[in-house]
């Protein structure tokens, strides 16, 4: 779990404005003070910020064990910062 976080760290900390911190037993990744990505390492789970229709915020999870799907992880992780970067930071540049 630890090359998993090691890995999520690598692809959150690229993106503009994100920040790290500790909370609860889960890492979180931030931009702006406002959670995007956390990643539970009991559980080996990862959790990305999501739209639901209404276009509220929601959490959606991707499992971390067996043979996890990096380029979908990516993805996700973009997507979630996407959701929740003031819109300063998006003309910045995500991806």
């Amino acid at each position: 779990m630890t090359d998993h976080l090691s890995r999520i760290r690598d692809i959150a900390m690229l993106l503009p404005g994100t920040t790290e911190e500790a909370k609860d037993g889960e890492a979180c990744f931030l931009v702006e003070g406002e959670a995007f990505v956390r990643v539970s390492t009991e559980a080996a789970t990862l959790h990305v910020c999501t739209a639901d229709p209404s276009n509220e915020p929601c959490w959606a999870d991707i499992p971390l064990s067996g043979d996890v799907d990096w380029t979908l992880v990516e993805d996700r992780i973009a997507r979630s910062w996407e959701l929740v970067a003031p819109t300063a930071l998006l003309e910045a540049g995500g991806r």
